[in-house]
């Protein structure tokens, strides 16, 4: 099953999720359509299955962040949270980018894609909440434009050279942790 999965991620990648049949999806893997079938019933059940492993991936983004105050290794978490999230972005970028063709295809599957970005969203809002937010800073609203911010930027990286670099990484958490999380005094 997760030679299947792995395939359907690369197809999706080069041919689109629309463009891709099941044929591509059992080539790349190196299996039959028998396999296919004995998983799954069809290509959306195949993006059911995706979206349930990147539920379970990001899971682990929910609760990784703690309270981020000003001390250097506050800083260094959040620089190792933006470090898995872009992991995990990569690894599901082919999702990602499905998902806005996802409402025509699979209205349960975008809605399930939609509730996994809110609860990123909320957890990352409560580490903000907790870390007692800068005044003019929404705690919802913040944790949105961030996650916002690392999702756009992973894509024009990936459509690039692909890799974040440390010197990016470092930025990336300069900006929110001084932004967010520690703002300079005025």
């Amino acid at each position: 099953m997760r030679r299947l999965l792995d395939a359907s991620m690369i197809a999706f990648a080069s041919r689109g999720y629309h463009a891709t049949r099941v044929n591509d999806i059992v080539e790349i893997a190196k299996t039959s359509h028998g396999t296919f079938y004995l998983y799954f019933s069809n290509k959306e059940d195949l993006l059911r299955a995706l979206i349930d492993d990147a539920r379970n991936d990001a899971s682990a983004l929910y609760g990784a962040l703690r309270a981020v105050k000003g001390e250097p290794e506050s800083r260094e978490e959040l620089r190792a949270w933006i470090a898995q999230f872009s992991a995990l972005w990569r690894r599901y970028a082919p999702l990602t980018s499905a998902w806005t063709d996802m409402d025509a295809v699979d209205v349960e599957a975008a809605a399930e894609v939609r509730r996994l970005v809110e609860a990123l969203i909320d957890a990352l809002a409560q580490r903000i909440e907790a870390a007692g937010p800068p005044e003019g800073i929404e705690p919802r609203a913040a944790a949105t434009a961030v996650i916002a911010m690392l999702d756009r930027f992973q894509a024009l990286t990936d459509a690039t050279d692909g890799q974040i670099t440390p010197e990016a990484l470092d930025t990336l958490t300069t900006i929110i942790h001084s932004g967010v999380f520690h703002p300079a005094a005025p």
